[in-house]
């Protein structure tokens, strides 16, 4: 993001509290995303006990997102002779500040708030469960699968609500997934389901974007607990009600463990939250008789995982290093892929995540779905241009039922 320049003289219009001749062609402010500097900022009285409230006030910020950083403080002061109402004069003691300030870290959750908020995840109750019985049975009718994504979830982001927000997006999704279910079992065979990470299930604390360790509500540790608590109870709510069941995880992103602060791998792809949380998961539920029947496909390195649901063939990528953000971009990608990747080009279903938002398109030989995010939106994207994009979970049955090998999609 590019450093701006504020000048006072853009601003002292709308100050009223600071008179004109004192601050007029002086003060100056560079903003970044982190931080910037001011100088030449002039007060008729002294900074008090290294409350700047006011000098960030003169440029219209608001004084509780910044603190100044010690040890750059510059100041001078002078006297100056200053016109009285009766037509005397008098001497008035000025003062100019300057210094490096940054942003304040977030407040992060408290203890106590964390563990109100898995409390609640673990009490709660589908308010209306469906189960085996409710299932009507199609005897002559083909197996078909139901595929439910999970992306973007970017747990312990502050955007859009926070953690209160996405921890309700999340319980809100289930029940609407299984009502989704419900309906598609009273026309269909259902008899599988996979359950997809499609990645970015955590935020991460520092190294994707500059600000990002100032607006985080959860540090790593937190972030991780709270993606497998939201994990655990899809699958304990969805797992159970199939005779076939798949968890499926991809690489990501925002899953790169990085080192330092940034926010690249420096080992290898494999050091990756969409590799470690899935098999967090399959350590968690695996010894449990309910999940026997659950397979897990979780990549070591790999960006492409590939399973088969009712017959049919069906790709996973995050997508974060698929350039481009349209049809024409991925066309491109996939035809490089194929030249090597048998199985790249076998899938019927390319499934993707990383963008934000929903999209989908035909490429003849496949079906591309693109999964809308489960976070809370973008501030910075849509103040830059406007845009911004639903949350939502992407649900469709895939089989020989259906000619282009999917049927019933649903952004929920």
């Amino acid at each position: 993001m590019p450093v701006w320049t504020v000048t006072l003289e853009d601003r002292v219009r709308r100050v009223g509290t600071i008179e004109r001749e004192h601050l007029m062609n002086k003060a100056k402010l560079d903003l970044g995303p982190d931080g910037g500097e001011f100088a030449d900022a002039i007060l008729d009285a002294p900074i008090i006990d290294g409350d700047f409230s006011r000098i960030f006030r003169i440029f219209q910020l608001d004084p509780d997102e910044f603190e100044v950083v010690d040890d750059t403080v510059r100041m001078t002061t002078w006297q100056q002779s200053k016109g009285l109402e009766d037509g005397t004069r008098d001497m008035v003691q000025l003062y100019s500040y300057g210094a490096r300030f940054k942003r304040k870290p977030k407040a992060r959750l408290s203890d106590e708030e964390i563990a109100a908020r898995r409390a609640e995840v673990a009490k709660w109750k589908m308010r209306s469960s469906a189960s085996k019985s409710t299932k009507k049975m199609h005897s002559n009718a083909s197996e078909v699968a139901a595929v439910i994504n999970l992306a973007d979830i970017q747990g312990g982001k502050s955007e859009g609500g926070g953690v209160a927000a996405t921890q309700q997006r999340l319980l809100d999704g289930l029940e609407n997934v299984q009502r989704w279910l419900d309906r598609m079992r009273s026309e269909y065979n259902v008899t599988e389901i996979v359950l997809a990470n499609n990645g970015d299930p955590m935020e991460n604390c520092a190294g994707n974007y500059s600000a990002q360790l100032f607006t985080v509500e959860l540090n790593h540790r937190g972030q991780m607990n709270f993606v497998l608590d939201m994990w655990t109870l899809y699958a304990k709510h969805l797992f159970p009600q199939f005779d076939k069941a798949q968890f499926v995880s991809v690489l990501c992103n925002h899953g790169e463990f990085g080192r330092m602060g940034g926010g690249k791998s420096q080992t290898s792809d494999s050091d990756n939250a969409g590799g470690f949380l899935a098999e967090s998961l399959r350590r968690v539920l695996e010894d449990r008789p309910e999940f026997e029947h659950v397979e897990w496909t979780i990549p070591h390195d790999e960006m492409n995982v590939y399973v088969e649901a009712a017959g049919v063939p069906i790709a996973f990528n995050h997508g974060h290093k698929i350039p481009g953000s349209d049809a024409n971009g991925f066309e491109k990608w996939l035809n490089g892929q194929v030249r090597g990747d048998d199985n790249a080009h076998r899938a019927r279903i390319w499934q993707t995540a990383h963008r934000h938002h929903f999209a989908t398109w035909d490429m003849g030989s496949c079906s591309v779905f693109q999964a809308p995010s489960l976070d809370g939106g973008s501030k910075w994207l849509k103040d830059m241009n406007g845009r911004y994009s639903r949350s939502g979970i992407l649900t469709y049955l895939v089989g020989e039922h259906a000619p282009l090998g999917w049927s019933d999609m649903a952004f929920l």
